[in-house]
């Protein structure tokens, strides 16, 4: 009889994780296929975001990390501003249709045409909010690996790894974490052709009703 019970036992313990397991997956644990879906309907769904950001960056060529803070401001169809902070803070402007790169203290902009040729297209899907996420990426569950060199737990972010489907592209990959109640992202990991790893953490992400067009083009001082 005491076998039996004990036989019962680990059969209901074993049917209680099998049960657990399969609710925590249907719940929480969402294919890459569904939340990459739910990525794309959330970006759709949103025009406007203003974003605060602080980034880390290992510098392969210097053997460093080097930290950074600012703030992004995205507005449909494909418009940003990122601004970084500090006196040597670069400053990036865009239309839509021109880039225009400023380092606060220079007087001299660089000016960009936005175009395939230019810049990678996966390149201006991250910029201007994941809108074409599928198109450009191969889109896939992480690598533990990755885990392992992050040095970190995954937590309650929906994680996706990310692969520019274009062999030119500047990007080598990306691990992206996605908030599991607006499935916008919290954030990332971004490694580029020259050995760069940058861990970017996003907050205070708002959602503002209108943005002026002017925002999004560079102006002189005097101007």
């Amino acid at each position: 009889m005491f076998l039996i019970r004990k036989i019962n036992l680990r059969l209901l313990k074993l049917l209680m994780g099998c049960l657990l397991c399969f609710f925590s997956y249907h719940v929480y644990g969402l294919t890459p296929p569904q939340i990459a879906s739910q990525v794309q309907k959330a970006y759709e769904a949103t025009e406007n975001l203003e974003i605060q950001f602080e980034q880390e960056t290992y510098v392969a060529l210097l053997e460093k990390k080097v930290k950074k803070k600012g703030k992004m401001t995205l507005k449909k169809p494909g418009k940003f501003k990122i601004i970084y902070e500090g006196k040597r803070g670069r400053h990036y402007y865009s239309d839509g249709k021109t880039l225009w790169i400023q380092q606060q203290g220079d007087h001299q902009v660089q000016e960009v045409s936005l175009s395939d040729e230019e810049i990678p297209a996966e390149a201006l899907s991250f910029l201007t909010g994941l809108g074409q996420l599928t198109k450009e990426f191969a889109v896939e569950s992480v690598d533990p690996k990755k885990w392992e060199s992050f040095k970190r737990e995954k937590g309650k972010l929906h994680w996706l790894e990310l692969t520019p489907l274009k062999k030119l592209s500047q990007i080598n990959w990306l691990v992206m974490g996605f908030d599991p109640d607006t499935f916008l992202v919290k954030e990332f990991y971004l490694f580029n052709e020259g050995g760069n790893l940058t861990h970017y953490f996003f907050k205070d992400i708002q959602k503002p009703a209108q943005l002026s067009e002017d925002v999004f083009v560079f102006k002189k001082a005097s101007e």
